[in-house]
C-alpha cells in the first residue's frame, strides 16, 4: 500500500490544509485589525458573487465596520445558511463558520476600491 492509498490519508491532508488557512488567516488578521471596510456610494459594477451580495448586504445594514467583524459575521451567515440546505453536521459541523472565512476574505480583497473601501481606522 502506497502512501496515497493509506486510509486517513485524505483526511490527513484536509486538516493539514485546514491548518495552513489558518496560519494565514492569523498573518491576515494582524494586518487588518486596524481595517474598516464601508460601502462606495456609487460602486463601479454590481454584486457579482453570492458573498459579495452578502457583504453588501451586511454593510448597508452596519455601516462601516471592522474586517473581522464583517468577515465573522459573513462567515456566520454562510456557515448557518449551509446547515439549513442540508450540509450534515458532520460535514462542517466540526470546523464552524471559519471554514467560511478565507473565502469571505478573499471576495473583500476582489472588491476593495470596486464595491467597498478597506481603510484604516481612524
Amino acid at each position: 500500500m502506497t502512501g496515497l492509498q493509506r486510509p486517513g490519508w485524505k483526511m490527513g491532508r484536509l486538516f493539514q490544509a485546514l491548518s495552513s488557512q489558518t496560519d494565514t488567516e492569523g498573518a491576515v488578521s494582524a494586518k487588518t485589525d486596524a481595517a474598516v471596510v464601508r460601502l462606495i456610494d456609487s460602486p463601479r459594477r454590481a454584486p457579482a458573487t453570492p458573498v459579495e451580495q452578502r457583504l453588501i448586504s451586511t454593510l448597508r445594514e452596519t455601516g462601516s465596520v471592522s474586517f473581522a467583524t464583517l468577515v465573522n459575521a459573513v462567515s456566520a451567515d454562510l456557515y448557518a445558511e449551509e446547515l439549513r440546505s442540508g450540509a450534515g453536521a458532520l460535514d462542517i459541523g466540526l470546523f464552524g463558520s471559519r471554514l467560511f472565512n478565507g473565502d469571505v476574505i478573499r471576495e473583500l480583497k476582489a472588491g476593495d476600491g470596486i464595491l467597498w473601501e478597506i481603510g484604516e481606522l481612524k
